[in-house]
C-alpha cells in the first residue's frame, strides 16, 4: 500500500471517529424507527472503521516482518559478526 492511500485512510478513519462522536452526542430519538435508522447509521459506521483499522494493521504487520527482516539479515552478515566480536573484546 502506497503512502498516499495509507494517508487517505488514515484521513478517513479520523473522520469516521468524529462522526461517531456526534452521533453519542446527539439527543436520543423519540420513536423506534428513528433509533432504527440511527443505530443502522452508526453501524455502518463502525462497520467501516473497523475494516480500515484492519487494511492498516495488515500492512503495519508486513512493514513490520520486512523490517524483522532486514535486521536479522543485517546480524547474519559477516560484518555484523565482526563488529559483535569486537563487542565482545572490549
Amino acid at each position: 500500500m502506497d503512502r498516499v492511500k495509507k494517508i487517505e485512510l488514515i484521513q478517513r478513519s479520523l473522520g469516521i471517529r468524529h462522526k461517531l462522536k456526534v452521533h453519542e452526542s446527539m439527543k436520543a430519538p423519540e420513536t423506534h424507527e428513528d433509533l432504527a435508522v440511527m443505530l443502522l447509521a452508526k453501524w455502518e459506521l463502525e462497520d467501516e472503521l473497523r475494516a480500515i483499522e484492519e487494511l492498516l494493521a495488515e500492512n503495519r504487520q508486513k512493514n513490520v516482518a520486512a523490517k524483522r527482516a532486514a535486521h536479522l539479515k543485517d546480524d547474519s552478515s559477516p560484518m555484523a559478526e565482526k563488529s559483535v566480536a569486537k563487542k565482545k573484546t572490549k
